[in-house]
Protein backbone atom coordinates (compact mmCIF):
# COMPACT_ATOMS: atom_id res chain seq x y z
CA UNK A 1 0.00 0.00 0.00
CA UNK A 2 3.27 2.34 -0.48
CA UNK A 3 2.11 5.90 -1.80
CA UNK A 4 -1.16 5.92 0.26
CA UNK A 5 -0.91 7.57 3.67
CA UNK A 6 -1.91 5.35 6.66
CA UNK A 7 -4.60 5.97 8.18
CA UNK A 8 -6.54 5.00 11.93
CA UNK A 9 -10.34 5.18 13.04
CA UNK A 10 -11.23 6.58 16.53
CA UNK A 11 -14.87 6.83 18.47
CA UNK A 12 -16.17 9.07 20.64
CA UNK A 13 -17.11 7.65 23.83
CA UNK A 14 -20.73 7.58 23.77
CA UNK A 15 -20.55 4.90 20.64
CA UNK A 16 -21.96 1.68 21.88
CA UNK A 17 -19.79 -1.16 20.94
CA UNK A 18 -22.38 -3.06 18.10
CA UNK A 19 -22.09 0.44 16.57
CA UNK A 20 -18.27 0.45 16.72
CA UNK A 21 -18.25 -2.70 15.24
CA UNK A 22 -19.74 -1.43 11.73
CA UNK A 23 -18.39 1.32 11.59
CA UNK A 24 -14.96 -0.48 11.65
CA UNK A 25 -15.91 -2.68 9.63
CA UNK A 26 -17.27 -0.17 6.94
CA UNK A 27 -13.87 1.68 7.58
CA UNK A 28 -11.70 -1.47 6.65
CA UNK A 29 -13.42 -2.14 3.67
CA UNK A 30 -12.85 1.53 2.90
CA UNK A 31 -9.07 1.19 3.55
CA UNK A 32 -8.61 -2.04 1.32
CA UNK A 33 -10.32 -0.47 -1.65
CA UNK A 34 -8.21 2.31 -1.54
CA UNK A 35 -5.18 0.92 -0.25
CA UNK A 36 -4.61 2.21 2.45
CA UNK A 37 -2.73 1.06 5.81
CA UNK A 38 -4.67 0.97 9.19
CA UNK A 39 -2.60 1.91 12.39
CA UNK A 40 -4.22 1.35 15.99
CA UNK A 41 -4.74 3.98 18.73
CA UNK A 42 -1.63 2.78 20.33
CA UNK A 43 0.66 3.77 17.41
CA UNK A 44 2.86 6.92 17.42
CA UNK A 45 3.07 6.48 13.52
CA UNK A 46 1.69 9.45 11.44
CA UNK A 47 -1.27 8.89 10.31
CA UNK A 48 -4.79 10.37 8.86
CA UNK A 49 -7.26 9.96 12.08
CA UNK A 50 -10.75 9.54 11.32
CA UNK A 51 -13.10 10.48 14.50
CA UNK A 52 -16.10 8.96 14.14
CA UNK A 53 -19.24 11.27 16.65
CA UNK A 54 -18.77 13.78 19.24
CA UNK A 55 -19.68 17.43 18.93
CA UNK A 56 -19.45 18.82 15.42
CA UNK A 57 -18.78 22.41 14.47
CA UNK A 58 -18.10 23.73 10.74
CA UNK A 59 -14.65 23.79 12.32
CA UNK A 60 -14.01 20.57 14.23
CA UNK A 61 -11.46 19.07 12.26
CA UNK A 62 -7.69 19.15 12.92
CA UNK A 63 -5.26 18.86 10.86
CA UNK A 64 -4.76 15.57 9.32
CA UNK A 65 -7.80 14.56 10.90
CA UNK A 66 -11.56 14.48 10.20
CA UNK A 67 -14.55 13.96 11.85
CA UNK A 68 -17.70 12.01 11.11
CA UNK A 69 -21.27 12.88 12.55
CA UNK A 70 -22.51 9.65 14.20
CA UNK A 71 -25.96 9.16 12.63
CA UNK A 72 -26.09 5.43 12.45
CA UNK A 73 -29.29 3.78 14.21
CA UNK A 74 -29.00 0.38 15.21
CA UNK A 75 -33.09 0.31 15.91
CA UNK A 76 -33.41 0.88 11.70
CA UNK A 77 -31.39 -2.35 11.07
CA UNK A 78 -34.55 -4.02 10.88
CA UNK A 79 -36.93 -1.86 9.42
CA UNK A 80 -37.83 -0.76 5.88
CA UNK A 81 -36.46 2.28 4.49
CA UNK A 82 -39.03 5.08 4.27
CA UNK A 83 -37.39 7.81 2.52
CA UNK A 84 -33.94 8.20 1.46
CA UNK A 85 -32.38 12.03 1.57
CA UNK A 86 -30.90 13.32 -1.83
CA UNK A 87 -28.24 15.92 -2.33
CA UNK A 88 -25.39 16.51 -4.39
CA UNK A 89 -21.70 16.40 -4.14
CA UNK A 90 -19.00 16.66 -7.07
CA UNK A 91 -21.01 16.91 -9.91
CA UNK A 92 -23.00 13.42 -8.59
CA UNK A 93 -26.44 12.68 -6.88
CA UNK A 94 -26.10 10.66 -3.64
CA UNK A 95 -29.12 9.24 -1.94
CA UNK A 96 -28.65 8.97 1.81
CA UNK A 97 -30.16 6.62 4.50
CA UNK A 98 -29.20 8.59 7.07
CA UNK A 99 -29.29 12.59 5.53
CA UNK A 100 -27.01 14.92 6.32
CA UNK A 101 -25.65 16.56 9.54
CA UNK A 102 -27.31 20.15 9.64
CA UNK A 103 -24.55 21.71 10.79
CA UNK A 104 -21.68 20.44 9.25
CA UNK A 105 -23.39 19.73 5.56
CA UNK A 106 -21.92 16.26 5.78
CA UNK A 107 -23.00 12.70 5.71
CA UNK A 108 -22.58 9.78 7.69
CA UNK A 109 -20.07 7.92 5.20
CA UNK A 110 -19.18 5.14 7.23
CA UNK A 111 -23.01 4.66 8.43
CA UNK A 112 -23.84 4.69 4.45
CA UNK A 113 -20.84 2.51 3.57
CA UNK A 114 -22.24 -0.15 6.11
CA UNK A 115 -25.45 0.07 4.80
CA UNK A 116 -25.21 -1.01 1.35
CA UNK A 117 -22.74 -3.39 2.24
CA UNK A 118 -24.87 -5.21 4.68
CA UNK A 119 -27.96 -4.91 2.33
CA UNK A 120 -29.58 -2.83 4.52
CA UNK A 121 -32.27 -1.64 2.28
CA UNK A 122 -33.37 -5.41 2.38
CA UNK A 123 -33.83 -6.48 5.75
CA UNK A 124 -37.03 -4.90 6.31
CA UNK A 125 -38.39 -6.60 3.18
CA UNK A 126 -40.96 -9.22 3.96
CA UNK A 127 -42.48 -10.05 0.78
CA UNK A 128 -41.06 -12.89 -1.69
CA UNK A 129 -40.78 -13.84 -5.05
CA UNK A 130 -42.87 -17.41 -6.65
CA UNK A 131 -39.11 -18.83 -6.27
CA UNK A 132 -38.52 -17.65 -2.19
CA UNK A 133 -36.23 -14.08 -3.50
CA UNK A 134 -36.66 -10.36 -2.58
CA UNK A 135 -38.46 -9.16 -5.37
CA UNK A 136 -36.44 -6.36 -7.24
CA UNK A 137 -40.21 -4.40 -7.65
CA UNK A 138 -39.40 -4.18 -3.76
CA UNK A 139 -36.17 -2.52 -3.57
CA UNK A 140 -35.09 0.56 -2.97
CA UNK A 141 -33.61 0.98 -6.48
CA UNK A 142 -37.44 0.65 -7.89
CA UNK A 143 -39.47 2.32 -4.55
CA UNK A 144 -37.32 5.11 -4.30
CA UNK A 145 -35.99 6.26 -7.93
CA UNK A 146 -32.16 5.45 -6.82
CA UNK A 147 -30.27 4.20 -10.14
CA UNK A 148 -29.32 0.55 -9.87
CA UNK A 149 -26.24 1.35 -12.50
CA UNK A 150 -24.44 3.88 -9.76
CA UNK A 151 -22.19 2.27 -7.59
CA UNK A 152 -23.64 3.66 -4.17
CA UNK A 153 -21.24 2.79 -1.70
CA UNK A 154 -18.26 3.14 -4.29
CA UNK A 155 -19.35 7.02 -4.56
CA UNK A 156 -19.28 7.42 -0.92
CA UNK A 157 -16.09 6.04 -0.54
CA UNK A 158 -14.80 8.44 -2.72
CA UNK A 159 -16.69 11.57 -0.97
CA UNK A 160 -14.56 9.97 1.71
CA UNK A 161 -11.46 9.69 0.42
CA UNK A 162 -11.81 13.32 -1.18
CA UNK A 163 -12.33 15.11 2.49
CA UNK A 164 -9.53 12.63 4.80
CA UNK A 165 -6.85 12.73 2.06
CA UNK A 166 -7.60 15.37 0.21
CA UNK A 167 -9.22 17.92 2.90
CA UNK A 168 -12.44 18.79 0.55
CA UNK A 169 -10.56 22.01 -0.34
CA UNK A 170 -12.27 21.11 -3.86
CA UNK A 171 -15.25 18.90 -4.45
CA UNK A 172 -14.12 15.65 -6.51
CA UNK A 173 -14.46 11.89 -6.22
CA UNK A 174 -11.01 10.36 -6.67
CA UNK A 175 -10.51 6.60 -8.47
CA UNK A 176 -9.45 4.07 -5.96
CA UNK A 177 -6.06 3.26 -7.41
CA UNK A 178 -5.21 -0.67 -8.49
CA UNK A 179 -3.22 -2.71 -6.20
CA UNK A 180 -1.96 -4.92 -10.08
CA UNK A 181 0.48 -2.37 -12.16
CA UNK A 182 -0.57 -2.07 -15.70
CA UNK A 183 -4.22 -2.90 -14.63
CA UNK A 184 -6.91 -0.20 -14.27
CA UNK A 185 -9.40 -2.49 -13.78
CA UNK A 186 -10.18 -6.36 -13.16
CA UNK A 187 -13.04 -8.10 -13.70
CA UNK A 188 -14.11 -11.70 -12.84
CA UNK A 189 -15.71 -13.67 -15.97
CA UNK A 190 -17.99 -16.39 -14.76
CA UNK A 191 -20.47 -18.46 -16.78
CA UNK A 192 -22.87 -20.50 -14.76
CA UNK A 193 -23.55 -24.27 -16.47
CA UNK A 194 -27.39 -24.13 -16.51
CA UNK A 195 -27.86 -26.54 -19.39
CA UNK A 196 -24.89 -28.72 -20.67
CA UNK A 197 -25.21 -31.65 -23.55
CA UNK A 198 -25.45 -35.17 -22.46
CA UNK A 199 -28.27 -36.86 -24.55
CA UNK A 200 -29.51 -35.89 -28.06
CA UNK A 201 -33.24 -36.06 -25.99
CA UNK A 202 -32.04 -33.67 -23.15
CA UNK A 203 -30.82 -31.08 -26.21
CA UNK A 204 -34.19 -31.85 -28.10
CA UNK A 205 -36.47 -31.20 -24.83
CA UNK A 206 -34.34 -27.78 -24.56
CA UNK A 207 -34.68 -26.28 -27.80
CA UNK A 208 -38.44 -26.66 -27.90
CA UNK A 209 -38.85 -25.24 -24.88
CA UNK A 210 -36.52 -22.30 -26.16
CA UNK A 211 -38.96 -21.76 -29.40
CA UNK A 212 -42.23 -21.56 -26.85
CA UNK A 213 -39.95 -18.89 -25.02
CA UNK A 214 -39.15 -17.06 -28.04
CA UNK A 215 -43.03 -16.76 -29.13
CA UNK A 216 -44.77 -16.77 -25.55
CA UNK A 217 -42.24 -14.17 -23.53
CA UNK A 218 -39.24 -12.64 -25.63
CA UNK A 219 -41.93 -12.75 -28.83
CA UNK A 220 -38.32 -12.48 -30.45
CA UNK A 221 -38.27 -13.54 -33.91
CA UNK A 222 -34.46 -13.68 -33.99
CA UNK A 223 -34.24 -15.65 -30.80
CA UNK A 224 -36.93 -18.76 -32.31
CA UNK A 225 -35.09 -18.68 -36.15
CA UNK A 226 -31.61 -19.23 -33.75
CA UNK A 227 -33.11 -21.79 -32.16
CA UNK A 228 -34.66 -23.34 -35.31
CA UNK A 229 -30.74 -23.58 -36.67
CA UNK A 230 -29.23 -25.31 -34.06
CA UNK A 231 -33.19 -27.79 -34.18
CA UNK A 232 -31.94 -28.38 -37.47
CA UNK A 233 -28.43 -29.11 -36.51
CA UNK A 234 -29.30 -31.19 -33.70
CA UNK A 235 -31.15 -33.39 -36.34
CA UNK A 236 -28.79 -33.79 -38.57
CA UNK A 237 -26.04 -35.27 -35.78
CA UNK A 238 -24.41 -32.24 -34.41
CA UNK A 239 -24.14 -31.54 -30.35
CA UNK A 240 -26.08 -28.53 -28.76
CA UNK A 241 -24.58 -27.15 -25.38
CA UNK A 242 -21.36 -28.68 -25.97
CA UNK A 243 -20.02 -25.24 -24.76
CA UNK A 244 -16.83 -25.25 -22.34
CA UNK A 245 -14.30 -26.14 -25.32
CA UNK A 246 -15.35 -23.38 -27.29
CA UNK A 247 -15.96 -20.56 -24.85
CA UNK A 248 -12.41 -21.14 -23.12
CA UNK A 249 -10.90 -20.69 -26.84
CA UNK A 250 -12.53 -17.58 -27.74
CA UNK A 251 -11.62 -16.67 -24.36
CA UNK A 252 -8.11 -17.53 -24.68
CA UNK A 253 -8.00 -15.11 -28.14
CA UNK A 254 -8.88 -11.91 -26.05
CA UNK A 255 -6.24 -13.11 -23.02
CA UNK A 256 -9.02 -13.63 -20.75
CA UNK A 257 -9.73 -16.91 -18.45
CA UNK A 258 -12.93 -17.67 -16.59
CA UNK A 259 -14.68 -19.73 -13.35
CA UNK A 260 -17.56 -21.92 -14.14
CA UNK A 261 -19.87 -22.69 -11.65
CA UNK A 262 -21.43 -25.82 -11.83
CA UNK A 263 -24.64 -27.99 -9.57
CA UNK A 264 -23.22 -30.98 -8.37
CA UNK A 265 -26.67 -32.58 -7.90
CA UNK A 266 -30.23 -32.59 -9.09
CA UNK A 267 -32.14 -32.24 -6.50
CA UNK A 268 -35.54 -30.16 -7.66
CA UNK A 269 -37.33 -29.90 -11.26
CA UNK A 270 -35.64 -26.50 -11.91
CA UNK A 271 -31.78 -27.95 -11.33
CA UNK A 272 -30.01 -28.80 -14.49
CA UNK A 273 -30.42 -31.62 -16.74
CA UNK A 274 -27.06 -32.94 -16.20
CA UNK A 275 -25.30 -34.46 -13.63
CA UNK A 276 -21.04 -34.38 -12.34
CA UNK A 277 -20.06 -37.47 -14.03
CA UNK A 278 -21.55 -36.61 -17.69
CA UNK A 279 -19.43 -33.33 -17.47
CA UNK A 280 -16.48 -34.52 -15.67
CA UNK A 281 -14.42 -34.36 -18.65
CA UNK A 282 -14.73 -31.31 -19.75
CA UNK A 283 -14.54 -29.86 -15.94
CA UNK A 284 -11.34 -31.48 -15.83
CA UNK A 285 -9.86 -30.31 -18.98
CA UNK A 286 -11.23 -26.44 -17.68
CA UNK A 287 -9.24 -27.00 -14.62
CA UNK A 288 -6.25 -28.19 -16.42
CA UNK A 289 -6.32 -25.34 -18.42
CA UNK A 290 -6.26 -22.79 -15.78
CA UNK A 291 -9.88 -22.25 -15.51
CA UNK A 292 -11.83 -22.15 -12.27
CA UNK A 293 -14.91 -24.38 -11.15
CA UNK A 294 -16.78 -24.02 -8.04
CA UNK A 295 -20.11 -24.91 -6.70
CA UNK A 296 -23.85 -23.29 -8.60
CA UNK A 297 -25.38 -24.18 -5.70
CA UNK A 298 -28.76 -26.35 -6.35
CA UNK A 299 -32.27 -25.25 -6.06
CA UNK A 300 -32.66 -25.93 -2.73
CA UNK A 301 -29.35 -25.36 -1.28
CA UNK A 302 -29.41 -22.59 0.46
CA UNK A 303 -33.22 -22.36 1.88
CA UNK A 304 -34.96 -26.01 1.93
CA UNK A 305 -32.32 -28.68 2.01
CA UNK A 306 -29.03 -26.36 3.31
CA UNK A 307 -27.19 -29.04 1.67
CA UNK A 308 -24.39 -26.19 0.10
CA UNK A 309 -21.63 -27.89 2.35
CA UNK A 310 -22.49 -31.31 1.23
CA UNK A 311 -22.40 -30.21 -2.13
CA UNK A 312 -18.94 -29.02 -1.94
CA UNK A 313 -18.07 -32.71 -0.94
CA UNK A 314 -19.10 -33.70 -4.04
CA UNK A 315 -17.40 -31.16 -6.33
CA UNK A 316 -14.23 -31.90 -4.36
CA UNK A 317 -14.93 -36.02 -4.73
CA UNK A 318 -14.72 -35.45 -8.46
CA UNK A 319 -11.30 -32.84 -9.18
CA UNK A 320 -9.74 -33.55 -6.21
CA UNK A 321 -9.18 -30.48 -4.58
CA UNK A 322 -11.73 -28.51 -2.19
CA UNK A 323 -13.94 -25.73 -4.14
CA UNK A 324 -13.01 -22.22 -3.38
CA UNK A 325 -16.79 -20.43 -4.09
CA UNK A 326 -20.05 -20.52 -4.84
CA UNK A 327 -23.23 -19.12 -6.55
CA UNK A 328 -26.95 -19.57 -6.36
CA UNK A 329 -28.76 -21.26 -8.88
CA UNK A 330 -31.32 -18.54 -10.11
CA UNK A 331 -29.55 -16.23 -7.79
CA UNK A 332 -32.13 -17.98 -5.06
CA UNK A 333 -32.00 -17.08 -1.74
CA UNK A 334 -34.03 -15.61 0.97
CA UNK A 335 -31.80 -13.17 2.74
CA UNK A 336 -28.24 -12.28 2.63
CA UNK A 337 -28.16 -12.90 6.04
CA UNK A 338 -29.52 -16.66 4.96
CA UNK A 339 -26.77 -16.66 2.37
CA UNK A 340 -24.07 -15.90 4.13
CA UNK A 341 -24.41 -18.26 7.19
CA UNK A 342 -24.93 -21.40 4.65
CA UNK A 343 -21.30 -20.02 2.72
CA UNK A 344 -19.71 -19.96 6.40
CA UNK A 345 -20.83 -23.17 7.31
CA UNK A 346 -19.75 -24.49 3.97
CA UNK A 347 -16.30 -23.08 5.11
CA UNK A 348 -16.13 -21.67 1.65
CA UNK A 349 -13.53 -18.03 0.24
CA UNK A 350 -16.18 -16.29 -1.65
CA UNK A 351 -19.61 -16.21 -2.70
CA UNK A 352 -20.94 -14.50 -6.03
CA UNK A 353 -24.66 -14.75 -5.74
CA UNK A 354 -25.63 -11.05 -4.66
CA UNK A 355 -26.96 -9.82 -7.86
CA UNK A 356 -29.93 -8.82 -9.70
CA UNK A 357 -32.17 -11.54 -11.83
CA UNK A 358 -34.52 -9.11 -14.09
CA UNK A 359 -31.76 -6.01 -14.35
CA UNK A 360 -28.39 -4.83 -14.11
CA UNK A 361 -26.10 -3.15 -11.86
CA UNK A 362 -25.00 -2.55 -8.01
CA UNK A 363 -27.34 -4.53 -5.82
CA UNK A 364 -24.87 -4.27 -3.20
CA UNK A 365 -23.96 -0.51 -3.94
CA UNK A 366 -20.25 -2.05 -4.51
CA UNK A 367 -17.96 -2.30 -7.73
CA UNK A 368 -15.50 -3.74 -5.79
CA UNK A 369 -15.50 -7.29 -3.94
CA UNK A 370 -16.17 -7.19 -0.59
CA UNK A 371 -16.37 -9.30 2.92
CA UNK A 372 -20.33 -9.67 3.89
CA UNK A 373 -20.71 -8.87 7.69
CA UNK A 374 -21.74 -11.19 10.14
CA UNK A 375 -24.15 -9.46 12.24
CA UNK A 376 -24.62 -12.26 14.92
CA UNK A 377 -20.92 -12.23 15.55
CA UNK A 378 -20.46 -8.47 15.08
CA UNK A 379 -17.67 -8.85 12.14
CA UNK A 380 -16.87 -9.36 9.12
CA UNK A 381 -17.20 -13.10 7.79
CA UNK A 382 -13.83 -14.58 6.61
CA UNK A 383 -14.83 -14.62 2.81
CA UNK A 384 -15.57 -12.53 0.58
CA UNK A 385 -18.77 -11.58 -1.73
CA UNK A 386 -18.21 -11.06 -5.24
CA UNK A 387 -21.12 -9.22 -6.62
CA UNK A 388 -22.83 -9.63 -9.88
CA UNK A 389 -23.30 -6.59 -11.79
CA UNK A 390 -24.15 -7.70 -15.33
CA UNK A 391 -26.29 -10.95 -16.50
CA UNK A 392 -26.74 -12.30 -19.50
CA UNK A 393 -30.75 -12.48 -18.41
CA UNK A 394 -30.91 -9.34 -16.70
CA UNK A 395 -29.68 -7.52 -19.30
CA UNK A 396 -32.06 -8.92 -21.51
CA UNK A 397 -35.00 -8.06 -19.76
CA UNK A 398 -33.97 -4.60 -18.63
CA UNK A 399 -33.33 -3.75 -22.31
CA UNK A 400 -36.73 -5.39 -23.35
CA UNK A 401 -38.21 -2.84 -20.05
CA UNK A 402 -36.05 -0.02 -20.94
CA UNK A 403 -35.99 -0.08 -25.08
CA UNK A 404 -32.38 1.13 -24.05
CA UNK A 405 -29.97 -1.21 -25.88
CA UNK A 406 -28.09 -4.00 -24.59
CA UNK A 407 -24.83 -3.06 -25.23
CA UNK A 408 -25.38 0.71 -23.52
CA UNK A 409 -26.61 -1.00 -20.60
CA UNK A 410 -23.55 -2.81 -19.76
CA UNK A 411 -21.32 -0.30 -21.33
CA UNK A 412 -22.71 2.25 -18.35
CA UNK A 413 -22.84 -0.45 -15.34
CA UNK A 414 -18.72 -1.65 -16.86
CA UNK A 415 -18.44 2.83 -17.22
CA UNK A 416 -19.48 3.51 -13.97
CA UNK A 417 -17.01 0.57 -12.35
CA UNK A 418 -14.07 1.64 -13.99
CA UNK A 419 -14.53 5.49 -13.23
CA UNK A 420 -14.66 4.47 -9.04
CA UNK A 421 -12.01 2.10 -8.52
CA UNK A 422 -10.40 -1.21 -9.65
CA UNK A 423 -13.40 -3.49 -9.92
CA UNK A 424 -13.55 -6.95 -8.55
CA UNK A 425 -17.21 -6.94 -10.00
CA UNK A 426 -18.13 -9.98 -11.30
CA UNK A 427 -20.43 -10.41 -15.23
CA UNK A 428 -22.00 -13.69 -15.94
CA UNK A 429 -23.03 -15.08 -19.41
CA UNK A 430 -24.48 -18.49 -18.90
CA UNK A 431 -23.66 -19.44 -22.56
CA UNK A 432 -21.83 -16.78 -24.43
CA UNK A 433 -21.25 -18.74 -27.79
CA UNK A 434 -24.65 -20.16 -29.03
CA UNK A 435 -27.99 -19.03 -28.28
CA UNK A 436 -29.48 -21.13 -25.87
CA UNK A 437 -29.85 -18.89 -22.56
CA UNK A 438 -30.46 -15.53 -24.16
CA UNK A 439 -30.36 -14.29 -28.13
CA UNK A 440 -27.27 -13.78 -29.94
CA UNK A 441 -27.55 -10.20 -30.13
CA UNK A 442 -27.22 -10.68 -26.09
CA UNK A 443 -23.92 -13.15 -26.34
CA UNK A 444 -22.82 -10.13 -28.56
CA UNK A 445 -22.47 -8.10 -26.50
CA UNK A 446 -20.33 -10.08 -24.17
CA UNK A 447 -17.73 -10.47 -26.80
CA UNK A 448 -17.75 -6.96 -27.40
CA UNK A 449 -17.06 -5.92 -24.20
CA UNK A 450 -14.21 -8.45 -24.09
CA UNK A 451 -12.74 -7.35 -27.21
CA UNK A 452 -12.38 -3.47 -26.14
CA UNK A 453 -11.53 -3.92 -22.50
CA UNK A 454 -7.85 -3.39 -24.01
CA UNK A 455 -8.72 0.19 -24.16
CA UNK A 456 -9.52 0.40 -20.45
CA UNK A 457 -6.25 -1.40 -19.33
CA UNK A 458 -8.91 -3.79 -17.99
CA UNK A 459 -8.11 -7.82 -17.37
CA UNK A 460 -10.87 -10.21 -16.95
CA UNK A 461 -9.78 -12.68 -14.91
CA UNK A 462 -11.39 -16.19 -12.74
CA UNK A 463 -11.94 -15.85 -9.27
CA UNK A 464 -8.66 -18.23 -8.66
CA UNK A 465 -6.89 -15.17 -10.15
CA UNK A 466 -8.35 -12.60 -8.71
CA UNK A 467 -7.56 -14.28 -5.20
CA UNK A 468 -3.81 -14.42 -6.26
CA UNK A 469 -3.67 -10.68 -7.31
CA UNK A 470 -5.93 -9.13 -4.90
CA UNK A 471 -5.81 -11.21 -1.55
CA UNK A 472 -2.95 -8.34 0.03
CA UNK A 473 -4.92 -5.89 -0.46
CA UNK A 474 -7.54 -6.75 2.01
CA UNK A 475 -5.13 -8.84 4.31
CA UNK A 476 -3.12 -5.03 4.87
CA UNK A 477 -7.12 -3.88 5.75
CA UNK A 478 -7.18 -6.82 8.55
CA UNK A 479 -9.86 -8.26 6.59
CA UNK A 480 -10.04 -12.04 5.42
CA UNK A 481 -6.67 -12.88 7.36
CA UNK A 482 -7.98 -16.74 7.30
CA UNK A 483 -7.43 -16.73 4.11
CA UNK A 484 -3.86 -17.84 2.69
CA UNK A 485 -2.65 -16.74 -1.03
CA UNK A 486 -1.03 -19.85 -3.05
CA UNK A 487 2.54 -20.23 -3.67
CA UNK A 488 3.20 -18.62 -6.74
CA UNK A 489 6.20 -20.13 -8.75
CA UNK A 490 7.47 -19.08 -12.24
CA UNK A 491 9.58 -21.61 -14.49
CA UNK A 492 12.53 -22.28 -12.81
CA UNK A 493 11.12 -22.81 -9.83
CA UNK A 494 11.43 -19.28 -8.29
CA UNK A 495 8.66 -17.68 -6.02
CA UNK A 496 7.00 -14.74 -7.64
CA UNK A 497 5.24 -11.93 -6.00
CA UNK A 498 0.94 -11.82 -6.52
CA UNK A 499 1.55 -8.73 -7.96
CA UNK A 500 4.00 -10.43 -11.22
CA UNK A 501 2.03 -13.63 -11.92
CA UNK A 502 -1.55 -15.68 -11.84
CA UNK A 503 -1.91 -18.91 -9.94
CA UNK A 504 -2.31 -21.66 -12.23
CA UNK A 505 -2.79 -25.34 -10.54
CA UNK A 506 0.16 -27.28 -12.07
CA UNK A 507 -1.19 -30.08 -13.67
CA UNK A 508 1.82 -32.36 -12.92
CA UNK A 509 1.99 -31.44 -9.20
CA UNK A 510 -1.28 -29.74 -7.47
CA UNK A 511 0.15 -28.41 -4.69
CA UNK A 512 2.38 -26.23 -6.63
CA UNK A 513 1.43 -23.56 -8.93
CA UNK A 514 2.71 -22.86 -12.02
CA UNK A 515 3.07 -18.25 -12.57
CA UNK A 516 1.57 -17.08 -16.50
CA UNK A 517 3.22 -13.74 -16.53
CA UNK A 518 0.91 -11.09 -16.52
CA UNK A 519 1.76 -9.38 -20.04
CA UNK A 520 -0.57 -6.40 -20.28
CA UNK A 521 0.64 -4.50 -23.82
CA UNK A 522 -2.26 -1.97 -23.80
CA UNK A 523 -2.73 1.57 -25.34
CA UNK A 524 -2.17 4.62 -23.93
CA UNK A 525 -5.09 6.37 -22.64
CA UNK A 526 -6.60 8.75 -24.96
CA UNK A 527 -6.35 6.20 -27.94
CA UNK A 528 -7.67 7.25 -31.61
CA UNK A 529 -7.94 3.40 -31.50
CA UNK A 530 -12.12 3.10 -31.65
CA UNK A 531 -13.84 0.44 -29.69
CA UNK A 532 -14.42 -2.75 -31.31
CA UNK A 533 -18.09 -3.75 -31.57
CA UNK A 534 -19.54 -7.45 -32.96
CA UNK A 535 -22.63 -7.32 -35.22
Amino acid sequence: MSGTPPIRLQFDCDIVPSVRARMEYAFRVYAAVYGHRIVGDNSNEKARTVVYGGKLSNNADQLDSLRIPARYQPILASRSIEKVTRCRYAGEEFFLFHGLDARTGRPDWLAEIFEWLSSGHERGIRARDGIGRIPEREMIFARHGVPSWKPHASCLMAWLENCLIGGDSQPALPRAPSPIPNVDHLVICSHDVDFYFTTRGSALHRLIKNLAIAVRLYKSQDYFLENCSMLVKLLKGGQIGDYLPETMRRLAEFDATSTFFVVPRRAHRRDPNYSLLEIAPALKDAVRRGYSVEIHGSYTSSIEARTLLLEAAELRNLLGKPPKGSRQHWLRFHSTDDLFRAVAEAELQFDSSTGFNDQVGFRSGASFAFPPYNFQQERAYDFLEIPVTLMDGGLLEESRRTRETPQFLADRVLGESRKRGWGGISILWHNPVEALPVPDRINRVFWNCAANKVYFRERWVSTDDFFTLCLRRYHEAGLLTKIQVPEVIDSNGAEMGANDAFGVPDPVSPNRHVAKRCRFDFPVHGSSNPLLYFT
